[in-house]
């Protein structure tokens, strides 16, 4: 039998919610398994729209700087924008196998491990 899973098990999991992230992180866990799941698209936006009213969202600089980095390291737009938000944010390491793209910002060490 197939589960649906909704947005408030992502968040939780996501933002170590203190009392329902144990929980929402078990449940993916058994997912992750093998336990059969299904989500939507429409889910993984409401995850993003939760996400950027946290705090966690994108601005227009982040924007223009993410389509400069389309052309200096000829990479999509949204891994140009992503790479732009770390950027801002500080962060060079990702936790990514995205060797294509991510894997030529200059300033990312990608961790897959």
């Amino acid at each position: 039998m197939k589960r649906f899973v909704d947005t408030n098990v992502f968040v939780y999991a996501a933002t170590g919610h203190p009392r329902f992230g144990e929980n929402a992180r078990g449940i993916l866990e058994r997912i992750e398994a093998g336990e059969a799941a299904v989500t939507s698209t429409l889910v993984l936006c409401e995850v993003s729209w939760v996400l950027e009213a946290m705090g966690a969202g994108f601005d227009e600089d982040d924007l223009l700087v993410g389509a400069n980095n389309m052309a200096v390291y000829r990479i999509d737009f949204n891994d140009g924008v992503n790479a732009a938000i770390m950027g801002r944010l500080g962060v060079t390491e990702a936790y990514s196998n995205d060797e294509r793209h991510l894997g030529k910002v200059d300033f990312l060490q990608l961790i897959f491990e």
